[in-house]
């Protein structure tokens, strides 16, 4: 289980923070156990996502020059985390909701047989400075980046479970210089 100073360290890199929830509306959302769901559970009872910005969780930088690829993954500047909502369609303005997010990926990618297996197995929990996506494995716990604009080529792990990616990408980042 995490810590209290890892909760309170996770929680001073948030600008803002989504609405309280409870325990069972994270379970819901993530019904069977896997690797390190306890962590990702006592995370978003600490904060339910939220924003390095002020601005929120609706949008990101459209510079192309700041867009990560997968070959440049030392490069992620995670900016935030999806909240969890109680209802799919509840926008939460200014947080990006978990179910919308995934929604919104089925929707739009959910026809490719390679992007479906992936959809049935993974939620997305995270963003980056660019737009893109990280999501959670529900059976294994591993943290993949996902870029949209080349899905054909699929997802990348970054870390093993969800502690090692918010120590790595949120707690202690090595915040890439934005020019």
């Amino acid at each position: 289980m995490l810590s209290e100073e890892f909760l309170l360290d996770s929680r001073k890199r948030f600008a803002i923070v989504g609405p309280p929830i409870s325990e069972p509306e994270v379970v819901a959302l993530f019904p069977t156990p896997f690797p390190g769901r306890e962590d990702l559970v006592q995370f978003y009872l600490n904060t339910n996502g939220g924003s390095r910005t002020e601005q929120g969780c609706l949008i990101h930088c459209g510079n192309p020059a700041h867009k990560v690829s997968k070959d440049r993954l030392n490069e992620i500047r995670i900016e935030g985390f999806f909240s969890i909502s109680r209802d799919a369609a509840d926008k939460m303005l200014p947080f990006a909701p978990v179910l919308g997010q995934y929604a919104s990926a089925v929707s739009i990618f959910g026809q490719s047989p390679e992007v479906k297996a992936f959809l049935e197995q993974n939620k997305p929990i995270a963003f980056d400075h660019s737009g893109n996506d990280i999501w959670i494995d529900l059976q294994s716990g591993l943290m993949r980046f996902m870029d949209w604009d080349v899905y054909e080529e699929g997802p990348v792990e970054i870390a093993a479970s969800f502690r090692e990616f918010a120590t790595k990408y949120w707690i202690d980042p090595v915040l890439p210089a934005l020019e």
